[in-house]
């Protein structure tokens, strides 16, 4: 790995007009920001990304005088989002919606969402009517427990019971799929990569507790690795929806479902609601090819297509065909009529959160800013180095998108977003209180690295950041910039 330089906004591209700053770097693996009423600042740690699932989960408290210190933690990683409202910080982390009060103290709203898969709870937003609205993401890639979930993604030797669940009754078709035993597959390998001492002795037990004697499983899809039920039960805490609470935890519902990941989940100042949902990977026993990522007006009770349809089109089209696996059918024997989305991304942009201007400072009110973490491959597929890895600002009137942030400084060839000082993965866009500066979360370097059992990522410590962007000339609001979130600022203060 070459080394990472430290990161200089001068390596942060944006458009004339406008200047970028580094707000906090050194951060482990930051997903989210928001804002309090008294000028405070809360920044999330994830505790959790692929490759690293041991990191500490927790959320800082800035203040406007610019002192750091650590709000909350022991979360159950990752921490995929935080919103405050009503006085209290809400926290979107694995299976549990959280809140934490001014003293700290942690309250469990909603426990047992199903998000011990590739995907999790995610953003959360309010409503019209007051209530909390977030996204939840389904456990596999595109319906089907497989060899994928083993490795590189380690959960199915931890959770077997683990699938998609389904919102709503559904009957599968007779589509199944003959795939190698996880547990007897990677105990042959002999080689775990480079997982660290303490998960490379965790996954080996498992390994040796689980192996088994037969060395292909049939299954099928949305049920336990190795069933074949033909109908499964729907339920309210399910996978690939959009669900809504009120504001206590109570009243928990399905809004929407059929999505894949929908990450960001946001209303927009038309009365809409908005979401991100990323496309299908070209991995597992179910690879799907060419799969875009959408951006969806939700409607209620509409159905999104997952694990079927991709924007709105058959997986059986063609152009999804892989050359990684079979030729694609329905898992599905009955589908419900398919929603189309408000707008397509490109395939591997992994499309995240997103913001609105609502402020004629800063500039093109009503506009969406929207975060693009960046493609993953080898491991989701193809490689497409020039797809994500960027803040996109999109005028809802035309669809039309232009990059707002992005490096200006990319690293070699194949460490563009590794060996640069400029933004690496950006996992949201954010608007402070008063709408004049824009905030976004840089979660780090997370590396597709290529060993001998296959790719594998290979997260950085200490490379995320937050970066700011305001109006050239316009005094800059919030905190003071270049805050570092290394000990010994972190302290937790006293109850």
């Amino acid at each position: 790995m070459p080394v990472v330089p430290v990161p200089d906004a001068v390596a942060a591209k944006v458009p004339p007009g406008y200047k970028a700053e580094v707000f906090i770097k050194d951060l482990n693996w930051p997903t989210s920001i928001d804002f309090d009423e008294g000028g405070n600042v809360y920044v999330a740690e994830a505790g959790y990304v692929y490759g690293d699932p041991f990191a500490p989960a927790r959320v800082f408290q800035i203040t406007p005088e610019g002192k750091m210190n650590l709000f909350a933690d022991g979360f159950l990683g990752p921490i995929t989002d935080i919103l405050w409202n009503r006085g209290s910080l809400y926290v979107s982390h694995r299976g549990k919606i959280s809140t934490v009060g001014s003293d700290g103290v942690v309250k469990d709203l909603v426990t047992g969402l199903p998000s011990y898969g590739d995907h999790f709870n995610n953003q959360m937003t309010v409503g019209p009517d007051g209530k909390i609205y977030f996204g939840q993401g389904v456990a596999s890639n595109s319906g089907v427990v497989g060899l994928d979930n083993a490795y590189p993604y380690i959960w199915l030797l931890l959770w077997p019971d683990v699938y998609d669940i389904p919102a709503k009754d559904i009957k599968l078709s007779r589509e199944s799929f003959l795939t190698p035993q996880p547990s007897n597959v990677l105990a042959r390998q002999g080689n775990l990569l480079s997982l660290g001492s303490n998960v490379t002795y965790a996954v080996t037990s498992i390994f040796n507790r689980n192996r088994e004697t037969s060395l292909l499983v049939r299954t099928r899809g949305f049920q336990p690795f190795g069933e074949h039920r033909r109908t499964v039960k729907g339920q309210v805490k399910a996978s690939g929806t959009i669900m809504r609470m009120n504001a206590d935890g109570s009243g928990l519902e399905v809004y929407a479902w059929g999505l894949r990941n929908p990450f960001g989940v946001m209303w927009g100042p038309d009365g809409q609601l908005y979401v991100t949902d990323n496309g299908y990977d070209e991995r597992g026993s179910r690879p799907i090819a060419n799969a875009k990522d959408n951006i969806y007006q939700i409607r209620q009770d509409g159905w999104y297509g997952y694990p079927d349809y991709s924007s709105g089109i058959p997986v059986t089209d063609p152009q999804f065909r892989s050359a990684r696996g079979p030729k694609l059918k329905f898992l599905m024997a009955e589908h419900p009529p398919v929603e189309k989305p408000w707008l397509t991304r490109p395939e591997n942009a992994a499309s995240t959160k997103f913001d609105f201007s609502t402020n004629n400072t800063f500039g093109y009110r009503g506009h969406m800013f929207l975060a693009e973490f960046g493609s993953a491959t080898p491991i989701t597929g193809d490689p497409h180095p020039a797809t994500g890895y960027v803040v996109v600002r999109i005028d809802p009137a035309t669809k039309e998108a232009a990059p707002f942030l992005s490096n200006g400084a990319p690293g070699p060839e194949g460490f563009e977003h590794v060996s640069t000082a400029g933004p690496r993965h950006p996992v949201e866009a954010k608007f402070s209180s008063d709408g004049q500066a824009l905030y976004v979360v840089d979660i780090g370097v997370i590396h597709g690295d290529v060993a001998a059992a296959g790719p594998f990522p290979l997260p950085i410590p200490g490379t995320g950041v937050i970066w700011r962007i305001s109006k050239t000339g316009v005094a800059g609001s919030g905190p003071p910039a270049d805050l570092s979130a290394l000990p010994p600022r972190v302290q937790k203060p006293k109850k």
